[in-house]
């Protein structure tokens, strides 16, 4: 059997951060001799059903969700709720997860991938680990070099992975980084609000934002 991927965004593949993630790691991973990945968008919830007999029938899967303001997808969370725990298998199941953020510290993250390990043993799974990166909010409209750079990172360790078969703490820990802003960065990103102002009122006139980013219309 091959490696299984879910992938837990909400948004289809063209406009998922998430999708294009695990096309990187999966390129990455097939680099090497290993046998095949699958590819599953749980936004197709008529697939329910068959997603639950691969999940049954396999035992390597990840799980690749993004972090919607501090939460995991209600998605994601809602497919695991119908998942019955494995039990009588021969091979104990890995169950690992890709988790993206639009947040570049790392600390921002930690919580939910705390949550994440414990979540393997819910289904008699065994944990093989949490591959984490912040900052990928601007993935989807940045240029195709620059997105492909972005990417890279995650098409390396789709290769370590198809060596490894786990995602090894100090070598996600060098990906995920930073893991906090210096004192120095955070006063340059203080200097620099002004122009950080105008990129986002740029980017929210960009995806057809109105009115004022500081606006309060329910604020009666």
């Amino acid at each position: 059997m091959g490696l299984v991927i879910f992938s837990c965004s909400p948004r289809p593949e063209k406009t998922s951060n998430t999708a294009a993630i695990v096309e990187a790691f999966k390129n990455g991973y097939l680099t090497g001799d290993s046998q095949g990945v699958d590819v599953y968008f749980l936004y197709r919830r008529s697939e329910w059903n068959n997603f639950r007999k691969i999940f049954n029938e396999n035992n390597e899967i990840i799980f690749a969700l993004p972090l919607f303001v501090e939460c995991i997808p209600g998605l994601m969370m809602e497919f695991m709720e119908t998942i019955e725990p494995k039990n009588n298998v021969e091979i104990k199941t890995k169950i690992g997860f890709i988790l993206n953020g639009g947040f570049e510290e790392a600390c921002q993250l930690r919580t939910c991938e705390k949550y994440l390990e414990t979540l393997p043993a819910y289904f008699n799974c065994d944990y093989s680990g949490t591959l984490l990166k912040g900052g990928m909010f601007p993935l989807s409209y940045m240029p195709e070099k620059k997105k492909a750079k972005m990417l890279q990172p995650f098409y390396e360790m789709g290769k370590i992975y198809a060596k490894e078969r786990i995602f090894e703490k100090s070598t996600v820990t060098k990906l995920a980084s930073p893991e906090k802003y210096s004192k120095q960065f955070c006063l340059l990103i203080f200097l620099l609000e002004p122009l950080s102002n105008l990129m986002w009122r740029y980017m929210a006139r960009k995806f057809g934002a109105q009115g004022k980013l500081d606006g309060r219309p329910y604020d009666v």
